[in-house]
């Protein structure tokens, strides 16, 4: 196959990502294109978001078009050099076309990556990729989350990383009936799942309530963390959009659920029908709102945020990034002001509550280099 010419494909956006769909191409035939550069949007079930070139170059044939859905690894583009052969694409495209093969495993096996351990009494849902790698990361999601926020996270890293990723009781398919939800209780149950997993050192990446939990195992379990990457986290100040959580748990139908669920994103686009049907769905199990109700009762005091974990954040001697988006709705970016010269600070613009989602690339190299460092 010709060197000088790249394959641009359907991005595996989640483990259990088969296809998507192309709404729109960002760049055109004949355009030059950056490496993490936006080239087109892409829809899947699960959202709608914008693909990063993978590759320096020049788009020389668009493969797929607007409106096509196309499985996991299919080629959409060839990117090369300029005055390439019309000859030497098409042999190319043939070569790749006549050597892939689509992942066609039934629908009846895609649940299969989830796995399910008893952690402090509790059934926990889980997803790991096991590479007998030196460095293990724990995904923690935020609240009304699940695991598959990390969909543009837990994939790409899991090419140098154990990664693990967790739903949180009451959330995604673990456990829906609790009856405690404090910051203490659940950084426990964080050390335990790790201890259950035999994992004797793990760097944690959390988001929101998440990333409180993930604060917490660092001070009361020092000796298990490595690192911290923490996306707008709670703790850092009473400011919060309490209006949202609340409005979350009793939405009764996606118009009110969209409203909601707009506030985490800088782009609202990337809000799909389905995305809201599922939680929707989630919202409407037995337990679910009780459950959730409790835990914002952890999270929120009189309209503002009942954790301070400002000096406990200060303190960690491990090494730490703070990710927030500018346009963050729901927690400001201004609380990582009271964080010390020592935590790796990265402030967003074009960005809301959702870095992981809304920039996985500028999230995915924190994780990396903080883990490094």
């Amino acid at each position: 196959m010709n060197t000088d010419l790249k394959a641009i494909t359907m991005p595996k956006w989640g483990l259990s990502m088969k296809e998507g769909s192309i709404l729109k191409w960002i760049k055109s035939n004949g355009e030059n294109i950056s490496k993490g550069e936006m080239i087109l949007e892409i829809e899947t079930e699960k959202v709608v978001n914008e693909m990063e070139s993978p590759e320096d170059g020049k788009i020389l044939k668009i493969c797929a078009n607007e409106g096509d859905t196309v499985p996991v690894g299919s080629l959409i583009a060839v990117c090369g050099k300029e005055d390439t052969d019309d000859k030497i694409i098409n042999e190319f495209i043939n070569e790749f076309n006549s050597n892939f093969t689509p992942d066609v495993s039934s629908d009846e096996n895609e649940e299969d990556n989830n796995e399910k351990i008893k952690v402090s009494n509790l059934e926990i849902n889980f997803i790991k990729t096991v590479n007998s790698k030196e460095q293990n990361i724990l995904f923690i999601h935020g609240f009304g989350g699940d695991l598959n926020n990390w969909m543009f996270n837990q994939s790409e890293l899991s090419d140098k990383f154990n990664t693990y990723a967790i739903d949180l009781p009451g959330h995604g398919m673990s456990e829906k009936n609790i009856h405690n939800s404090t910051l203490d209780e659940l950084a426990t149950l964080t050390a335990s799942f790790c201890k259950e997993n035999d994992i004797n050192s793990i760097n944690l990446v959390g988001h929101s309530f998440g990333a409180g939990v993930s604060i917490k195992t660092a001070s009361l379990f020092p000796d298990l963390i490595n690192s911290l990457t923490l996306i707008s986290p709670i703790g850092l100040g009473k400011e919060i959009d309490s209006t949202y959580l609340n409005n979350f748990i009793n939405a009764e139908n996606r118009r009110d659920l969209k409203k909601e669920i707009e506030k985490l994103y800088f782009n609202s686009e990337i809000i799909t029908r389905e995305m809201l049907n599922e939680v929707l769905k989630f919202l409407r199990i037995d337990n679910v709102q009780t459950t959730l109700t409790k835990i914002q009762n952890e999270i929120i005091i009189n309209g503002e945020q009942k954790n301070n974990l400002i000096e406990e954040i200060n303190s960690i001697k491990i090494p730490v990034c703070v990710v927030w988006g500018k346009e963050d709705q729901i927690i400001p970016s201004s609380h990582h002001q009271v964080l010390n010269d020592e935590i790796n600070i990265i402030i967003e613009k074009d960005c809301g509550h959702m870095a992981h989602i809304e920039k996985p690339s500028l999230v995915n190299d924190a994780i990396s280099s903080t883990i490094t460092s």
